[in-house]
Protein backbone atom coordinates (compact mmCIF):
# COMPACT_ATOMS: atom_id res chain seq x y z
CA UNK A 1 0.00 0.00 0.00
CA UNK A 2 2.52 2.47 1.04
CA UNK A 3 4.55 1.70 -2.88
CA UNK A 4 0.91 2.38 -4.38
CA UNK A 5 0.47 5.23 -2.57
CA UNK A 6 4.00 7.16 -3.42
CA UNK A 7 3.19 5.61 -7.57
CA UNK A 8 0.00 7.37 -7.61
CA UNK A 9 1.48 10.89 -6.08
CA UNK A 10 4.47 10.48 -8.96
CA UNK A 11 1.54 10.24 -11.58
CA UNK A 12 -0.60 13.47 -10.06
CA UNK A 13 2.55 15.60 -9.79
CA UNK A 14 3.42 14.79 -13.55
CA UNK A 15 -0.16 15.61 -14.79
CA UNK A 16 0.36 19.22 -12.96
CA UNK A 17 3.14 19.98 -14.30
CA UNK A 18 2.30 18.94 -17.96
CA UNK A 19 -0.79 21.29 -17.46
CA UNK A 20 0.75 24.32 -16.08
CA UNK A 21 4.24 24.29 -18.54
CA UNK A 22 3.99 27.06 -21.11
CA UNK A 23 3.86 25.05 -24.46
CA UNK A 24 5.37 28.29 -26.61
CA UNK A 25 8.85 27.66 -25.17
CA UNK A 26 11.18 25.86 -27.49
CA UNK A 27 14.68 25.17 -28.44
CA UNK A 28 17.08 22.60 -30.89
CA UNK A 29 18.77 19.87 -29.70
CA UNK A 30 23.15 20.31 -29.26
CA UNK A 31 24.61 17.46 -30.17
CA UNK A 32 28.28 17.25 -28.36
CA UNK A 33 30.67 14.34 -27.42
CA UNK A 34 34.30 13.27 -27.22
CA UNK A 35 36.62 10.20 -28.77
CA UNK A 36 39.19 8.78 -26.64
CA UNK A 37 41.89 6.21 -26.60
CA UNK A 38 42.97 5.08 -23.33
CA UNK A 39 46.15 2.80 -22.70
CA UNK A 40 45.45 1.38 -19.01
CA UNK A 41 47.05 -1.96 -16.93
CA UNK A 42 44.81 -4.91 -16.92
CA UNK A 43 44.11 -7.17 -14.56
CA UNK A 44 46.48 -9.70 -15.73
CA UNK A 45 49.10 -6.98 -14.99
CA UNK A 46 49.56 -5.85 -19.29
CA UNK A 47 49.35 -2.57 -20.68
CA UNK A 48 46.34 -2.59 -23.41
CA UNK A 49 44.46 0.08 -25.27
CA UNK A 50 40.95 0.91 -26.02
CA UNK A 51 38.94 3.22 -27.77
CA UNK A 52 35.53 4.79 -26.75
CA UNK A 53 32.97 7.24 -28.18
CA UNK A 54 30.94 9.40 -25.91
CA UNK A 55 28.08 11.72 -27.33
CA UNK A 56 25.45 13.54 -25.72
CA UNK A 57 22.11 15.28 -27.07
CA UNK A 58 20.62 17.84 -25.18
CA UNK A 59 17.49 19.93 -25.70
CA UNK A 60 15.12 22.71 -23.78
CA UNK A 61 12.37 23.66 -24.19
CA UNK A 62 8.56 22.57 -23.02
CA UNK A 63 11.01 19.61 -21.90
CA UNK A 64 14.54 19.31 -20.75
CA UNK A 65 16.09 16.20 -22.37
CA UNK A 66 19.51 14.32 -21.48
CA UNK A 67 20.78 11.56 -23.45
CA UNK A 68 23.98 9.89 -22.88
CA UNK A 69 25.81 7.13 -25.72
CA UNK A 70 28.78 5.95 -25.66
CA UNK A 71 30.29 3.11 -28.26
CA UNK A 72 33.68 1.25 -27.84
CA UNK A 73 35.60 0.17 -30.77
CA UNK A 74 33.89 -2.38 -32.96
CA UNK A 75 30.54 -2.75 -30.72
CA UNK A 76 27.33 -0.75 -31.39
CA UNK A 77 26.46 2.70 -30.27
CA UNK A 78 24.41 2.12 -26.80
CA UNK A 79 22.56 4.31 -24.61
CA UNK A 80 24.18 4.65 -21.15
CA UNK A 81 21.52 7.46 -19.44
CA UNK A 82 19.12 9.50 -20.69
CA UNK A 83 16.63 11.85 -18.35
CA UNK A 84 13.64 14.02 -19.71
CA UNK A 85 11.99 16.31 -17.47
CA UNK A 86 10.41 19.83 -16.77
CA UNK A 87 10.77 23.05 -14.51
CA UNK A 88 7.39 24.95 -13.79
CA UNK A 89 7.79 27.91 -10.58
CA UNK A 90 11.47 27.08 -9.50
CA UNK A 91 10.28 23.18 -9.18
CA UNK A 92 11.90 20.43 -10.90
CA UNK A 93 10.53 17.65 -12.21
CA UNK A 94 12.45 14.52 -14.40
CA UNK A 95 12.30 11.15 -15.48
CA UNK A 96 14.87 8.45 -15.76
CA UNK A 97 17.83 6.12 -15.10
CA UNK A 98 20.08 9.00 -14.38
CA UNK A 99 18.54 10.23 -11.28
CA UNK A 100 20.80 9.34 -8.56
CA UNK A 101 21.17 11.61 -5.27
CA UNK A 102 24.45 10.23 -3.22
CA UNK A 103 27.61 12.34 -3.19
CA UNK A 104 30.19 11.00 -5.62
CA UNK A 105 33.90 11.08 -5.47
CA UNK A 106 37.03 11.08 -8.17
CA UNK A 107 37.84 7.25 -7.28
CA UNK A 108 34.85 6.16 -5.42
CA UNK A 109 36.27 2.92 -4.41
CA UNK A 110 35.24 2.88 -1.00
CA UNK A 111 32.11 5.21 -0.46
CA UNK A 112 28.96 2.56 -0.76
CA UNK A 113 26.95 3.21 -3.44
CA UNK A 114 22.96 2.40 -3.39
CA UNK A 115 22.14 1.62 -7.26
CA UNK A 116 18.86 3.20 -9.08
CA UNK A 117 17.64 2.57 -12.38
CA UNK A 118 15.06 4.20 -13.63
CA UNK A 119 13.71 6.70 -10.85
CA UNK A 120 11.27 9.96 -10.96
CA UNK A 121 12.90 13.27 -9.09
CA UNK A 122 11.55 16.35 -7.73
CA UNK A 123 14.38 19.43 -6.92
CA UNK A 124 12.73 22.36 -5.12
CA UNK A 125 15.38 25.03 -4.26
CA UNK A 126 18.76 22.97 -2.78
CA UNK A 127 16.31 20.13 -2.00
CA UNK A 128 15.80 16.93 -3.90
CA UNK A 129 13.54 13.37 -3.90
CA UNK A 130 14.00 10.39 -6.45
CA UNK A 131 12.16 7.20 -6.32
CA UNK A 132 13.57 4.68 -8.08
CA UNK A 133 11.27 2.17 -10.16
CA UNK A 134 12.23 -2.21 -9.45
CA UNK A 135 11.86 -2.58 -13.13
CA UNK A 136 9.39 0.30 -14.56
CA UNK A 137 8.73 -1.30 -17.89
CA UNK A 138 6.26 -4.21 -15.86
CA UNK A 139 4.99 -2.46 -12.75
CA UNK A 140 5.09 0.71 -11.65
CA UNK A 141 3.79 0.20 -8.22
CA UNK A 142 6.93 -1.65 -7.63
CA UNK A 143 9.50 0.57 -6.08
CA UNK A 144 13.25 -0.15 -5.29
CA UNK A 145 14.41 3.14 -2.78
CA UNK A 146 13.77 6.44 -2.05
CA UNK A 147 16.85 9.21 -2.11
CA UNK A 148 17.23 12.33 -0.98
CA UNK A 149 19.41 15.39 -0.84
CA UNK A 150 19.74 18.51 0.17
CA UNK A 151 22.56 20.89 -0.96
CA UNK A 152 23.58 24.23 1.42
CA UNK A 153 25.96 27.15 0.38
CA UNK A 154 28.12 27.26 3.31
CA UNK A 155 31.13 30.35 3.16
CA UNK A 156 31.58 29.78 -0.77
CA UNK A 157 31.07 25.54 -0.66
CA UNK A 158 28.73 23.53 -1.39
CA UNK A 159 27.92 21.16 1.20
CA UNK A 160 25.27 18.56 0.71
CA UNK A 161 23.33 15.70 2.69
CA UNK A 162 21.98 12.81 1.25
CA UNK A 163 20.29 9.21 1.79
CA UNK A 164 19.16 6.17 0.48
CA UNK A 165 16.11 4.23 1.67
CA UNK A 166 16.07 0.61 0.11
CA UNK A 167 12.20 -0.87 0.19
CA UNK A 168 13.48 -4.26 0.02
CA UNK A 169 15.91 -4.49 2.57
CA UNK A 170 14.65 -1.47 4.80
CA UNK A 171 18.41 -0.63 4.73
CA UNK A 172 19.37 3.32 4.95
CA UNK A 173 22.83 4.61 3.74
CA UNK A 174 24.04 8.31 4.69
CA UNK A 175 26.16 10.31 2.36
CA UNK A 176 27.87 13.46 2.78
CA UNK A 177 29.35 15.65 0.47
CA UNK A 178 31.64 18.90 0.32
CA UNK A 179 32.93 20.61 -2.49
CA UNK A 180 33.51 24.05 -4.10
CA UNK A 181 36.06 25.20 -1.45
CA UNK A 182 39.20 26.82 -3.25
CA UNK A 183 42.01 29.10 -1.87
CA UNK A 184 45.10 30.20 -3.65
CA UNK A 185 44.01 28.33 -6.71
CA UNK A 186 43.61 24.81 -4.81
CA UNK A 187 40.62 23.27 -4.41
CA UNK A 188 39.15 20.76 -1.80
CA UNK A 189 36.71 18.43 -1.31
CA UNK A 190 35.71 15.50 0.05
CA UNK A 191 32.69 13.02 0.73
CA UNK A 192 31.76 9.94 2.85
CA UNK A 193 28.79 7.50 3.20
CA UNK A 194 27.92 5.76 5.82
CA UNK A 195 25.80 2.02 5.56
CA UNK A 196 23.85 1.27 8.94
CA UNK A 197 23.01 -2.22 7.90
CA UNK A 198 26.59 -2.69 7.77
CA UNK A 199 27.41 -0.36 9.98
CA UNK A 200 30.53 0.70 7.55
CA UNK A 201 32.09 4.75 7.05
CA UNK A 202 33.82 4.91 4.32
CA UNK A 203 35.71 8.27 2.82
CA UNK A 204 37.83 10.02 0.25
CA UNK A 205 39.19 13.66 0.65
CA UNK A 206 40.06 15.33 -2.53
CA UNK A 207 42.36 18.37 -3.59
CA UNK A 208 42.97 19.79 -7.27
CA UNK A 209 45.35 22.37 -8.99
CA UNK A 210 46.23 23.42 -12.03
CA UNK A 211 44.72 20.28 -14.04
CA UNK A 212 45.64 18.03 -11.25
CA UNK A 213 43.85 16.31 -8.99
CA UNK A 214 44.91 13.61 -6.24
CA UNK A 215 42.55 11.72 -3.86
CA UNK A 216 43.19 9.54 -0.66
CA UNK A 217 40.14 7.20 0.44
CA UNK A 218 39.39 4.35 2.58
CA UNK A 219 36.97 2.82 5.07
CA UNK A 220 36.29 1.46 8.53
CA UNK A 221 38.09 -1.87 7.37
CA UNK A 222 41.09 -0.34 6.22
CA UNK A 223 41.46 3.56 7.22
CA UNK A 224 44.07 4.09 3.83
CA UNK A 225 42.92 2.16 0.87
CA UNK A 226 43.65 4.07 -2.08
CA UNK A 227 45.91 6.92 -3.08
CA UNK A 228 45.93 8.28 -6.85
CA UNK A 229 45.19 10.93 -9.34
CA UNK A 230 45.20 12.62 -12.41
CA UNK A 231 46.86 15.07 -14.42
CA UNK A 232 45.15 16.69 -17.79
CA UNK A 233 46.72 18.99 -20.23
CA UNK A 234 45.23 20.33 -22.82
CA UNK A 235 47.34 20.46 -26.37
CA UNK A 236 45.84 21.71 -29.54
CA UNK A 237 41.92 21.02 -29.17
CA UNK A 238 43.05 17.44 -27.70
CA UNK A 239 43.05 16.82 -23.69
CA UNK A 240 46.10 14.50 -22.74
CA UNK A 241 45.79 12.68 -19.60
CA UNK A 242 48.03 10.84 -17.57
CA UNK A 243 46.49 9.05 -14.07
CA UNK A 244 47.54 6.04 -11.47
CA UNK A 245 46.24 4.60 -8.25
CA UNK A 246 47.95 2.51 -5.83
CA UNK A 247 45.94 0.03 -3.80
CA UNK A 248 47.87 -0.23 -0.40
CA UNK A 249 46.07 -3.61 0.56
CA UNK A 250 46.79 -5.63 -2.63
CA UNK A 251 50.11 -3.54 -3.29
CA UNK A 252 48.95 -2.74 -6.77
CA UNK A 253 50.03 0.40 -9.02
CA UNK A 254 47.05 0.50 -12.08
CA UNK A 255 48.58 3.61 -14.46
CA UNK A 256 46.78 5.32 -17.09
CA UNK A 257 46.93 7.47 -20.23
CA UNK A 258 44.53 8.90 -22.29
CA UNK A 259 44.30 11.52 -24.83
CA UNK A 260 40.26 12.83 -25.97
CA UNK A 261 39.24 14.79 -28.74
CA UNK A 262 35.51 16.71 -27.90
CA UNK A 263 33.30 17.96 -30.58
Amino acid sequence: MKKLLITSAIATSFAGVAFAEDTTASAGPTISGEVGITLAETAAGDMAGSMGLDLGIDAAGLANIDLDFSATDGNAVVLDNWTVGTSVAGIGLSIGDDNGLMPDAEGNQTLAKPAMAESVKVEVAGASVAVGFTDWGTDLTDLSNLQGSYTLGVMGMDVTAALDYNFDTENTVLGAGVNGFEAAGLGVGGALSYDIDAEKLGFETTASIMGATAYLNGDTDETLQNIGGEYVYNLGGAEVSAGANYNFDAEEFKPSVGLTFSF
